[in-house]
């Protein structure tokens, strides 16, 4: 009896793998080929959450079991697999603090003095002479030119390299492959469950968010809580979560830390952190301040690394310097680095793997310095009564040729000479306008909903 109840639990933790957003007990129940009753079933998850084996998040209804994360496996007193060579032997003996069994390990909370203990552009977590290296890496165009110009040049690719290796840092078993497919031609991978194509398309949604309103958007909570709602949306047990600070409190799979609960203090450093944040002058150090303090708040009930990941390159898209796509980050390397944050306070191995991947990105997207000739500089010099016209026709509900002829008398109005190109560019950015690239139109989300709901 003993050995097919443990049979039946394993099944759950596989099922609840294969659905890293996490399922309902009733969700559960519909995955599972074996048949068991409600209150069998309920006693088994609360057995396993117990154990450590799962967790679980959310009160009554609203409740979900999640999988742990990638357990972090030893081999010789380190994780499975170093084979990239990421961390230094430094790093690789600090680590050895993860082959303690998780229940012998120290339980810690939030440290506050961590954040207060900064000191934006006098402390510095990234040594200098790396972040003047980085730089030489990344950098992509010798002159100034308008925030977001090298993030769009490599739009396309951007978005399937960055969807898919953070979808995979979370467990999701998309290929490449499939990723391209699903975000160039919205075609779902085959046998794959619905949340793990949520993810991904919402990776889609929130990188385009980013690179179509680089010059707009700054570091503060209204941008990087627009970041986590689409990151999140059709995600969450709760939808009223999507964007919000938590109200919940929140535990973190295979590790001791135990993150704040209290939603004013939450909301109170999260604001300290992005004060912070925006005054720090270097995009590398302010980069890598963002992917630790966000990280380790864990400010919103779900998605916090997903939210990390993508803030921390809104300095590489703003600075036109190459972003940080992760590429070839191994997911067990990834964690080991993140708990050395969460239970240590101690960012050096996860600066080692930040260095590595920036430097692994450099290469993926080539060395070759771009000239502004290579560039639309049409689209560049009129990007701002683009905005304007835009925000015109959504407000007065304009569409077809009312929209067309609104341009034309406005490009007469302005002096636009290529009245067709500044046509054709403005109803193209329309077509694909949504919720999320609305910064800089002057416009509400509800206005812009009346002004779809009026194209069909």
């Amino acid at each position: 009896m003993a050995q097919k109840i443990e049979q039946q639990n394993e099944k759950i933790i596989t099922v609840l793998g294969k659905n890293p957003e996490g399922l309902s007990r009733g969700k559960i129940s519909e995955f599972l080929n074996f048949i068991i009753n409600d209150k069998t079933l309920q006693r088994r998850l609360t057995s396993l959450v117990d154990d450590g084996r799962i967790t679980k998040k959310g009160e009554r209804k609203a409740t979900r079991y999640h999988p742990l994360e990638a357990p972090i496996e030893t081999n010789k007193g380190y994780l499975k697999d170093n084979v990239a060579n990421v961390f230094s032997p430094k790093s690789q003996e600090k680590l050895k603090f993860l082959d303690t069994p998780l229940h012998a390990r120290e339980i810690v909370s939030y440290n506050r003095d961590f954040l207060d203990s900064y000191v934006p552009n006098q402390s510095q977590y990234v040594p200098k002479k790396i972040r003047e290296s980085l730089f030489q890496e990344g950098k992509r165009f010798d002159g100034q030119l308008a925030a977001g110009t090298y993030a769009r040049q490599i739009g396309q690719r951007l978005l399937i390299d960055l969807s898919y290796n953070s979808s995979r840092l979370e467990g999701n078993t998309y290929s490449r492959l499939d990723t391209q497919k699903l975000v160039e031609e919205g075609i779902s991978a085959e046998g794959k469950v619905h949340e793990e194509t949520v993810m991904i398309m919402n990776h889609k949604e929130a990188i385009l968010f980013l690179v179509e309103n680089a010059q707009d958007i700054e570091l503060n909570s209204l941008t990087i809580r627009n970041l986590h709602h689409l990151l999140s949306q059709d995600l969450l047990a709760n939808p009223q979560a999507c964007g919000n600070i938590r109200t919940l409190e929140v535990d973190i799979g295979q590790s001791t830390y135990k993150p704040l609960g209290n939603p004013h203090v939450l909301k109170e450093l999260f604001e300290l952190i992005l004060q912070k944040a925006k005054k720090i002058t270097d995009p590398f150090e302010q980069s890598f301040f963002l992917l630790v303090h966000l990280s380790y708040l864990q400010t919103f009930e779900d998605v916090n690394k997903r939210t990390s990941r993508l803030s921390c390159n809104i300095p590489f898209i703003k600075s036109n310097l190459c972003p940080l796509s992760f590429t070839d980050v191994a997911r067990d390397d990834y964690t080991a680095a993140l708990l050395s944050i969460y239970e240590k306070n101690d960012v050096e191995p996860m600066l080692e793997l930040f260095v590595w991947a920036y430097s692994r990105s450099c290469e993926q997207y080539g060395v070759v310095k771009k000239s502004l000739g290579e560039i639309d500089a049409f689209r560049i010099q009129y990007r701002q009564q683009r905005k304007t016209m835009m925000g015109k026709i959504v407000k007065q509900g304009l569409h077809g040729k009312a929209a067309e002829n609104l341009i034309e008398n406005y490009c007469q109005e302005q002096g636009i000479e290529d009245v067709d190109k500044f046509t054709a560019m403005t109803l193209a950015d329309l077509s694909t306008l949504h919720a999320g690239a609305i910064i800089g139109l002057g416009i509400t989300e509800a206005e812009l909903e009346t002004w779809l709901a009026g194209k069909s």
